[in-house]
This record gives C-alpha cells, structure tokens and sequence, in this order.
C-alpha cells in the first residue's frame, strides 16, 4: 500500500463516516409495515475501518435488514482493498481453501440433468472464479462463466477458471445473458445486493423456459447468530444488506415463475464458526498495523500485533476440529445451520 493511498484513506476518514449512510428508515423494505426492532449493532469487524453499523429485523416477516444502510459511496468504501487491492491476498487464500463448499453447489443440480450435466452455467458473484474451477471436477463437460464488478474477475479468466467472463453488474448484461444457460447460480450474492427483488427479477426474465437458478444464502434464523453474537460470520457487517428467510426467498421466487424443485439446509451449513469468531476477535484485538485506514501504529501497537499473531494462532487447530468434528455434525443433527440453498427452475411461459 503506497503513502498516497494511505493519505487518501486518512483524508477521507477526517470528512467523517457518517456520509456514508442513506436516511434510516421506519418501515421494511420486503414487506412494507413498520414494526421494527433492533437486531444487531456492530463494526467493521472485518477490515477495522471506522463505523457503526445497525440491522433491524422485520417483526411481521423475519426480514433482517442494514439500517441505515450504505449508500453507493460508502459502499466503494468499505469494499474497497477487501476484494482487491490491500485485502486481495488473503480473500484469495480464503476462497481457495473452502473446495468441500463447491462440490455441494456443484451437485444441487444432481438428478435434473443426464449424464452430461448441464451444458452451461453463469455463476453471478464468482469473484475469482473459485466455484467454477472446482465444478469442472464433477461437472467436466458444462463451460462455466462468471459475472461480477473488480479486478477478481479478469485474473479468474486469466487463470483459465472461467470461460466468458461479464465485469459489472447483471444489469449491464441481460441481453447478453437472455436465454442462454441451463443453470445460473448466486451464491452469497443476494445479501450483498441494494435490492434481492430487483436481482431476482432480472434473472427470472432472462433464464429460459425448464432452466434452474442455484441460490444460497446466510441463515439468519441459525441460533449460532445468537451463540457467537455480534462474532458471528454471516452477519459479514457493513457488506450484508439483506439477510432473507427462507419462507421470503421461496416466495419471491414462486412468484417471478420460478418453481423450488430443492431446498437444502443442512448440507449449505458453512462450519467454521468458532474459529472465524476468534479471528475476527483477534482481528479487533490487534488489526493489521499496515491497514491504510487506520492511524499510523506506534512501535509498542506493532509489538503487540506481532506478538499476538505469533502466540493465538496456536489455538487455531483445536478451533477447527471443533467446528468441523463436533459442532458441524451437531448442526446437521439438530439443525440451525448458517445457510441455506434453493434449487428452482424457470416455468414455462403461457406467452
């Protein structure tokens, strides 16, 4: 990271965060009533840039919601160097190790199409394309495309993990996508969006008749959420905008023409809990000392973060044999699992 960008960081941190938030509003957003209650205050427990961030929850349907939200500037702020730049490293690393959440991506379509699988999938979100290069495994015959903004996108197509690729938005590419893949899938890309419906509604218009949209997302209904609090992974805050229940989500899809044909819960459950709430713990504890958005640290700041590092990750093994062993099994016994995964394929249109 280079002084300029560290004196940008600090430049637009003194003009204050607070600008970086729409108007809190009274009613939800899903459903339209008002009965609102407060469901989880938090920081960037992520990154460590500065903020307070609040989700509401919808008494009437369940919807969680950030509130106030972030508007588009903020937005550029806080996942800026998270994706790319300062942060690109380790996401990178993250991604790659998470292969056994692929492969049940990869088989939710299993039983829907013949040997071959289907002929091609666009996978909304890709980032880097971490999904798709693992698929090929099981699915050697589909071509795998990617759709999604920043850099991650091109270095995805660069390494030869996706086929086409789409920078930007859905927005800018529905023609281009119209009619066009057997299987589209968002995985944990519908909390991150302004409007799930909006998103929704583009991709029922552009998936052809018999074809499958693959959704997954954080289960804020898990009583992990309230074990682990404000440590608790999926809560993902400032990035999460939406965290919808699975009654809303099928809902909204019967109602665009979209039929669930596979609802899995157990099986989209991401284990990890405790260990991610211990480093996002230590995380806040000690934040990176180079981090560009924070004050330069002092020599005695900079001891303490490498100490640390050096001491807490010897607990990192027992961490994940607990998640892995013993509280992942426990989840798939007695449910509460963090996530969930619908399956549904397109009507066919009376027009």
């Amino acid at each position: 990271m280079s002084e300029a960008e560290r004196e940008q960081y600090q430049r637009e941190i003194a003009l204050g965060w607070s600008r970086f938030f729409e108007p809190k509003v009274t009613t939800c957003p899903w459903c339209g009533f008002g009965d609102l209650t407060r469901r989880l205050r938090t920081t960037d427990i992520l990154q460590g840039k500065p903020g307070i961030f609040y989700l509401d929850r919808c008494k009437t349907c369940d919807h969680i919601f950030q509130n106030p939200r972030l508007n588009l500037d903020g937005l550029e702020f806080y996942y800026r160097d998270f994706y790319d730049g300062f942060g690109r490293e380790f996401i990178d690393s993250v991604f790659s190790s998470q292969g056994w959440l692929y492969e049940g991506r990869a088989k939710v379509v299993d039983g829907f199409f013949g040997p071959e699988g289907p002929k091609n999938w666009l996978d909304i979100g890709t980032g880097y394309g971490h999904f798709a290069d693992y698929a090929r495994q099981f699915l050697p015959n589909t071509t795998f495309d990617g759709l999604d903004m920043g850099s991650s996108l091109l270095e995805g197509k660069a390494r030869g993990w996706l086929d086409t690729i789409y920078p930007g938005q859905v927005d800018d590419h529905v023609e281009a996508i119209r009619n066009k893949y057997d299987v589209i899938s968002m995985h944990h890309y519908l909390e991150h969006v302004r409007d799930p419906r909006h998103d929704l509604d583009i991709v029922a218009d552009v998936l052809r008749d018999g074809a499958f949209l693959s959704i997954e997302v954080p289960d804020a209904a898990s009583w992990l959420s309230r074990i682990c609090g404000r440590w608790w992974a999926p809560w993902y805050q400032p990035q999460h905008q939406h965290l919808l229940p699975l009654p809303n989500l099928l809902a909204a899809l019967k109602e665009r023409g979209l039929t669930p044909v596979r609802v899995q819960h157990g099986e989209a459950h991401i284990s990890g809990e405790l260990t991610c709430a211990y480093i996002f713990f230590l995380a806040n504890l000690a934040p990176h000392p180079d981090s560009p958005w924070l004050p330069e640290r002092t020599p005695a700041q900079r001891k303490f973060h490498e100490r640390l590092w050096k001491i807490a990750p010897k607990a990192f093994p027992a961490l994940y044999r607990a998640d892995f062993q013993y509280l992942g099994p426990l989840v798939a016994k007695l449910g509460g699992s963090n996530a969930y995964r619908v399956l549904a394929q397109r009507d066919v249109r009376s027009d």
